[in-house]
């Protein structure tokens, strides 16, 4: 098998090995605020949006048959759900990026199989308190994203070339996702965004591979609970794998 089918491959299996590690005693302690945190928001915005959509069928289709307006209302639930879910988990992994860094120091010490060894270990608010600064990574990183979408966008609009723009999208948003989750290891090590982006594009195909593993998870209802917690527990397992000091030496 070619090496880059190999690591595509790798980069697409790592959100689903992620979860056996989600249920792991020394793990799932970490995970818990951001799974309850993406929990919450995503039942809310589900339930306005039903709400929203069928306010706005009974203004624009208030006559039309039943079994009419219930496949309307699927199509523009389906349709507004894939955007909607996309933005909820944008704002979540912005507020729970310090919750996020924490649980992926704790999956890479796992892995190393330090966790067991810690001593003297520290309070779980006091953990938190120190991974916020996880924030200030973050505000990069969505300036490259606003910066990388404007291009998007504009290749989106130009003639001939936008008929690939639902290709673009799916693409961008891909690597979007590993670029959020990803990025929380290098930081627990202390390589800070942007520079931990450069070290990102050695290995291309298995960021490609994991970034759309996970938004395809992103687009499954009630699976999609998950995609933050597993999203950072397959990162942290793609670094262990892949960039660690042994695999860039």
């Amino acid at each position: 098998m070619p090496i880059i089918i190999g690591n595509f491959l790798t980069g697409v299996i790592a959100p689903f090995q992620a979860m056996p590690l989600l249920l792991k005693p020394k793990v799932r302690t970490y995970a818990f605020l951001p799974l309850c945190l993406t929990i919450s928001i995503l039942s809310s915005g589900a339930y306005f949006l039903s709400s929203a959509i069928d306010t706005i069928l009974s203004l624009i289709a208030p006559d039309y048959p039943n079994w009419f307006s219930s496949v309307i209302s699927w199509a523009l639930s389906a349709l507004i759900s894939v955007w909607a879910s996309f933005l909820l988990l944008g704002l979540i992994n912005i507020l729970s990026c310090p919750f996020n860094s924490l649980l992926s120091s704790k999956v890479l010490l796992y892995l190393s199989g330090s966790l067991e060894q810690t001593r003297n270990p520290k309070s779980l608010i006091v953990e938190i308190r120190e991974s916020f600064s996880a924030l200030k990574a973050e505000l990069k990183k969505v300036l490259y994203y606003i910066k990388l979408a404007s291009i998007v966008l504009v290749l989106s609009l130009i003639p001939g070339i936008n008929i690939f723009a639902p290709v673009f999208w799916v693409l961008f948003g891909a690597w979007m996702l590993t670029i959020e989750y990803l990025d929380y290891p290098f930081s627990n090590n202390q390589v800070i965004f942007p520079e931990s982006l450069k070290t990102m594009t050695s290995q291309k195909a298995t960021c490609l591979g994991f970034g759309l593993s996970i938004t395809l998870i992103a687009l499954v209802p009630i699976v999609n609970w998950l995609t933050i917690a597993i999203g950072v527990i397959g990162a942290a397992l793609i670094y262990h794998e892949k960039f660690t000091a042994n695999e860039l030496s």
